[in-house]
């Protein structure tokens, strides 16, 4: 056999063998199972919790028309102490979230007091006055802005009715040694702490007394 027909050969022999070889590399691939993708579950998104709505303020049980007789026998009581007691009255019975309190800065004797009663369907009026502490019967504590008293009296709404009355003293703040407050205050402060403590005797009256906010010595007076 010469050289030619064994090159010839050789070649022929190295086409049979690819060929094989691609063959069973194609066989290899078919045999292999398509690995199928893995379908994603979807995770649910979490709802938002809904903000609490704000508790609703309950609505007042009682509401009190406060009013004050002013320009009486004291001519060295200023028209700022009188302002100050009002207000202050009035403040403390707004503490109370089952009381409306509305201050009337108008002049209010015990008669008006009287008429705005019987016109009112639901509202109680609360008359204050400053009454002199004249104990010694001399007139000069008419003209003395620290010899007078709180003295209150509640109006039921339509009768006109006394429900409750009674005075407090500043004296009573001023003997306990009350400390003065260091911001400057409305009026006379000892004043403005009676009148606090005739609106406290005023809830007391009808239940709805607050934690006192005046020394134990007078708060349970």
């Amino acid at each position: 056999m010469g050289a030619r027909q064994v090159s010839a050969t050789l070649k022929v022999s190295l086409a049979l063998a690819l060929v094989a070889i691609c063959a069973l590399a194609i066989v290899a691939q078919s045999g292999r199972r398509v690995r199928k993708s893995e379908t994603a579950i979807p995770v649910p998104t979490p709802e938002a919790t809904p903000a609490p709505s704000p508790t609703p303020k309950p609505e007042p049980t009682f509401t009190f028309i406060v009013g004050m007789e002013k320009f009486g026998d004291f001519s060295r009581v200023s028209l700022n102490a009188y302002s100050g007691v009002l207000r202050s009255c009035a403040d403390r019975l707004d503490d109370s979230s089952l009381v409306k309190a509305e201050m009337t800065s108008r002049e209010m004797s015990r008669a008006d007091a009287v008429r705005q009663a019987k016109s009112e369907s639901g509202a109680y009026v609360v008359w204050i006055q400053l009454r002199p502490n004249n104990f010694s019967g001399q007139p000069s504590v008419y003209d003395d802005a620290n010899n007078v008293y709180v003295q209150y009296v509640v109006f039921a709404p339509t009768t006109a009715k006394q429900v409750t009355s009674g005075n407090t003293y500043p004296e009573a703040y001023r003997n306990a040694r009350v400390r003065l407050p260091t911001s400057s205050t409305e009026g006379n402060y000892y004043l403005n702490q009676a009148a606090r403590g005739a609106a406290e005797r005023i809830l007391d009256h009808f239940h709805l007394r607050l934690p006192s906010r005046l020394p134990a010595s007078i708060s349970n007076q």
